[in-house]
């Protein structure tokens, strides 16, 4: 599966994908993972879309997890919470997936 595959019908980019994998597989064993505004680096990233995009990489094995949509919209600071995945976890798939963003040629 190619990550067009994987875009939502606004086009999110790569970087969004990459994000959101990286920042789970930064956590050793299945953990709560939670993601803010922030984490996107002034990308403009609404709960909708995220949601969306979460869900397509969990249906297609990239990493296992509950994703929970924070609807409350809690904010802590400048960042505000979008979505958390429960007990999230990046599978093999999603490793792969992350090594051919990261090492995608130029």
């Amino acid at each position: 599966m190619s990550l067009n595959d994987l875009t939502p019908t606004d086009n999110l980019p790569d970087q969004i994908v990459y994000v959101l994998l990286n920042k789970i597989k930064h956590e050793e064993g299945p953990r709560d993972v939670s993601f803010v505004a922030q984490d996107f680096e002034g990308q403009q990233v609404n709960r909708e879309e995220l949601l969306e995009l979460l869900n397509r990489l969990k249906q297609s094995g990239y990493f296992i997890g509950e994703i929970e949509s924070n609807t409350a919209n809690p904010e802590s600071g400048s960042s505000t919470l979008l979505a958390t995945c429960k007990n999230a976890q990046i599978t093999t798939d999603g490793r792969a997936m992350l090594n051919a963003m990261y090492f995608k040629p130029v």
